[in-house]
């Protein structure tokens, strides 16, 4: 799979179903530096100690049907300042565009190896747990017009509620436990470095990883060239019953971000929505 340049995130079009082909950019890494720099941290939500809460201590735990969960994805009004749009990638966005999917069976969806780091690539490349089924899903980039460091990938993803619990911790141990995991390509992902647990959402896990990129040359074949290493960051939200992973990407070197508005008005928006 490849990484849509918008906002850095990686084409979903063999996960989801849905009938595009991935981002017109190519493979070209397009995230960078966001507004802030910074994740939100609003208050009335989870602990720092970023320990996920307890089965039913949230009442309004329910798993959005996909046109609720459609309606939940943050727009531009929902955004401070101006110049901000967004660009469907399943699914029915803000943006009108309607890309038809189909929910897949995760349980067919191709194995990570080692066993370890399958949480963290079924975000890295789908974005899903490949173990805990999803039953709605909304994907979308979310980019600002004049600040082109400011895009993210948005990804929504509803689940049972003891799924989404299962996806906070099953990506915690895979953390913990993973060192790197080849891509369906030939690339791998390398290096995850969990950051500081944010205080945002019901949970939040956020961390970065590099992806290894062999060196190709002008027809896109292998040159036996140094490979690059492209920067991602990934922050993943549980909202109830609802994960929201946000994710961009750096050029070599860089150190991308998620642009803090972002965040913050989808995960508000998202505990109105239940």
């Amino acid at each position: 799979m490849a990484r849509r340049s918008a906002a850095g995130a990686i084409c979903l079009a063999a996960v989801v179903a849905a009938a595009t082909a991935c981002g017109s950019g190519g493979d070209s890494p397009g995230g960078g530096r966001g507004a802030s720099g910074t994740t939100p941290r609003p208050s009335g939500t989870a602990a720092a100690s970023g320990t996920a809460d307890p089965a039913g201590s949230r009442s309004a735990d329910r798993m959005l049907g996909q046109r609720q969960l459609e309606q939940a994805a943050v727009g531009p009004a929902d955004l401070p300042g101006s110049g901000w749009s967004t660009d469907t990638v399943s699914g029915r966005g803000p943006d009108g565009v309607e890309i038809k999917h189909t929910i897949p069976d995760v349980t067919r969806l191709p194995r990570v190896s080692p066993a370890a780091c399958a949480p963290l690539g079924g975000i890295a490349m789908g974005p899903v747990s490949t173990t805990r089924q999803h039953h709605a899903v909304l994907i979308q980039d979310v980019l600002r017009t004049g600040k082109g460091h400011d895009s993210v990938e948005d990804a929504l993803l509803a689940y049972r509620p003891a799924d989404a619990r299962g996806v906070m911790t099953d990506l915690r141990a895979s953390l913990k436990a993973c060192d790197s995991f080849p891509e369906r390509d030939g690339d791998r992902f390398a290096d995850p470095k969990p950051r500081a647990t944010p205080s945002v959402g019901d949970d939040a896990v956020e961390y970065d990883l590099t992806r290894i990129v062999a060196s190709v040359d002008d027809s896109g074949d292998l040159d036996g060239g140094k490979p690059a290493k492209a920067p991602f960051r990934f922050l993943v939200v549980r909202s109830g019953a609802t994960i929201a992973v946000f994710s961009n990407q750096g050029f070599p070197g860089d150190h991308p971000v998620i642009p803090a508005e972002v965040v913050s008005a989808q995960i508000a928006k998202l505990a109105k929505a239940g």
